[in-house]
């Protein structure tokens, strides 16, 4: 793998987990009520356009980086590397959420109201809260590292039709992804695809850097397509969710040499650690906000809140990176400083061919920080949290 692709996985994964903190901004809001005004415009054509890329943008280079390092191969090693590195800090950081809120549940009974109850303890409950085994995890975006850890474990079935019969996969894969096949195995079942698209990428050899030179052309399609889900309420999102790699890749190749890119590529250590906090800090910025909501408007809130929220995080990351290297890099699931190998998410060191990748995890949908609470219609389960097509 050349220098120029590993710094534009860098740069594209840090940029679309920045994506990710505007997409769970709260509230959530439908499409259908959006409204023609100039800031639903922005929003909607950031929520329901460009950052709706992220999922399938980060699991297709998931997918790559994991067959590209031949990990399917490994079982073993691909179960013992997934266990660190996916399901570790998917236990962690939903333990230290569910902790903080076991304490205002149990010392302030009229503080906020959350989607799980956590006090008293029963075992159940926790269990799901601390892995999303049958119910969203307490850290709602962690879902996604639960389905992560499935799909990667999925990797050597995979690889065995994408080296023996790869398209007749890519058809498999699909015809699971459209008829629900994987049933409560996968929440979003369309990281199946994309997975495996990676991985046709990886094992086929393709040029990563074909569609380069129509960069122009295809960050154009891809505000064009953004625009028009907005304008005309288009629900059905299924072929922009599968399709959009193969739009986002090359007109990321534009940024990876601005100063910007480099800017992701030199920060892009950070970017696991945002995806694994933000949801938390998030929800005391809305709390904090309501009281304030007739007098601050909202679209003040939704500009700079994503902002202070990820420098809080790249602080919070530096500290604790300097302070504690051996601590934080267990709480990341051997990334950080002293972590000596390359991740495909979020690592804090540069991609090396001579290296296994990490861990690959995949970016949430957005939900806005309402999952967090009670709310009218709860969906409890991974069945009826499944996500409906778009």
């Amino acid at each position: 793998m050349d220098t120029d692709i590993r710094q534009r996985i860098s740069a594209t994964r840090y940029l679309m987990i920045m994506g990710i903190v505007v997409l769970h901004m709260p509230p959530y809001k439908p499409l259908h009520e959006m409204v023609w005004n100039s800031f639903d415009l922005i929003k909607g054509l950031f929520s329901y356009g460009l950052f709706k890329s992220t999922v399938p943008v980060l699991t297709t280079i998931s997918g790559f980086l994991l067959f590209h390092a031949g990990l399917d191969k490994k079982f073993s090693l691909l179960f013992k590397k997934k266990a660190k590195t996916i399901l570790l800090p998917l236990v962690i950081w939903n333990l230290l959420y569910a902790l903080a809120v076991f304490f205002v549940q149990k010392n302030l009974p009229n503080g906020p109201t959350f989607a799980q109850q956590l006090y008293p303890v029963e075992w159940f409950t926790w269990l799901n809260a601390l892995t999303g085994a049958f119910r969203m995890p307490v850290n709602y975006p962690l879902n996604f590292l639960r389905d992560l850890f499935v799909i990667s474990l999925m990797a050597p079935f995979m690889g065995v039709f994408l080296r023996r019969a790869p398209y007749l996969g890519l058809v498999i894969a699909l015809f699971i992804y459209y008829f629900n096949l994987d049933g409560d195995l996968v929440l979003r079942n369309s990281m199946i695809v994309n997975f495996y698209i990676g991985g046709l990428a990886a094992t086929r050899n393709w040029n990563l850097k074909a569609f380069d030179k129509y960069a122009h052309i295809a960050a154009a399609v891809l505000i064009f397509i953004s625009l028009g889900i907005f304008l005309f309420k288009i629900e059905n999102r299924d072929l922009f969710i599968i399709a959009s790699p193969f739009l986002v890749w090359p007109a990321m190749s534009l940024v990876t040499q601005s100063g910007l890119g480099k800017w992701l590529v030199k920060n892009s250590e950070n970017s696991f650690f945002i995806f694994l906090t933000h949801g938390p800090i998030l929800l005391p910025f809305w709390v904090a906000y309501k009281p304030f909501a007739n007098n601050i408007p909202y679209p003040i809130f939704w500009l700079f809140t994503p902002i202070l929220t990820i420098a809080i995080c790249l602080s919070l990351n530096r500290a604790l990176q300097d302070a504690f290297p051996r601590l934080t890099a267990v709480l990341l699931g051997n990334r950080g400083k002293l972590s000596s190998r390359s991740s495909p998410i979020g690592s804090g060191n540069k991609l090396k061919p001579a290296k296994i990748p990490s861990p690959q995890w995949s970016a949430p949908r957005q939900l806005g920080l309402t999952s967090y609470f009670v709310q009218k219609n709860p969906k409890p389960s991974i069945k009826d949290e499944k996500i409906k097509r778009k």
